[in-house]
């Protein structure tokens, strides 16, 4: 029995019943999927029982494997404690963020900084992005806590909060057009593009693209230097925009959310780092 309390296997089987996925878990892990699976089957093989479904394209845990999870993770963060105890050393955690561009540049980055200096073992991972993929990073084990911008309801969170849209034009540059409405957008499958087309279209404007990125802060200067206009959340809003109305042909598009999304299973930090983001980001 003794032989259960192999570490590395221990410590395998955990990372890959978190994410999910040998090929994420050989990622974070730093050996290769096949070694990983090895290691999986020697500790079904000294437990006499399956630990995981096979077959989908998520693993999942047995009914065994879900009991052997809870002890797994009891068993290596004690190992973790006694080692701190006796070195002196803290352990070393790192947790894997996610936030849309105009997030990750300067609205969130107080609460991180004052995390890291009150939890100096913890590391953080920031990666931003567009929405989609993130949430896609997300599901896929890759990431412990996102936020992302979404449809209302479109996925359920413990933290959300409204994100208002407005349309936004240069407010030195731009005339309003009096045939073609040039439009600046994200990518395709980017967030408000689609919006911009099925408003003007409800409006019978004719439209055209002008400028494409995949950078908030590339569509922003398009729309200061006058090369047309675009559908931004409010608090994308620069002093060089200004805000296009009802009554100049634009009218008001539904309001998106910011939901923030965190795996609570994964790392007590993880819920404590959710709270403290939470906290910063309700309205004021």
């Amino acid at each position: 029995m003794n032989s259960l309390l192999n570490f590395v296997l221990l410590k395998t089987f955990v990372t890959v019943a978190e994410t999910g996925n040998f090929t994420v878990a050989s990622q974070q892990l730093n050996s290769t999927q096949s070694t990983l699976s090895q290691q999986v089957q020697r500790l079904e093989s000294l437990v006499g029982q399956p630990l995981f479904v096979r077959g989908h394209r998520m693993l999942t845990l047995t009914e065994t494997g879900e009991v052997l999870l809870g002890y797994a993770k009891n068993i290596l963060a004690l190992n973790d404690t006694f080692f701190m105890k006796i070195t002196g050393n803290a352990i070393i955690q790192t947790l894997r963020l996610g936030f849309p561009e105009d997030l990750a540049s300067g609205l969130v980055t107080p609460t991180l900084a004052a995390f890291i200096q009150a939890h100096p073992n913890v590391r953080l991972e920031v990666t931003s992005g567009l929405s989609r993929q993130l949430q896609q990073r997300y599901q896929h084990g890759e990431l412990d806590l996102i936020i992302v911008k979404q449809r209302k309801g479109e996925f359920h969170s413990d933290y959300h909060w409204s994100e208002p849209l407005c349309w936004l034009a240069s407010r030195q540059q731009y005339v309003l057009p009096t045939d073609s409405v040039p439009l600046i957008v994200f990518p395709e499958n980017g967030l408000y593009r689609n919006d911009m087309f099925r408003l003007l279209d409800n409006e019978q404007r004719p439209w055209h693209i002008t400028y494409t990125c995949t950078s908030l802060a590339g569509i922003q200067s398009a729309i200061t230097d006058g090369l047309g206009v675009s559908l931004l959340p409010v608090r994308a809003k620069l002093p060089q925009h200004r805000i296009l109305t009802a009554e100049e042909g634009f009218p008001p598009a539904q309001e998106m959310e910011l939901a923030m999304h965190f795996h609570k299973e994964s790392s007590e930090m993880v819920s404590v780092l959710a709270a403290q983001l939470a906290h910063q980001l309700e309205p004021r």
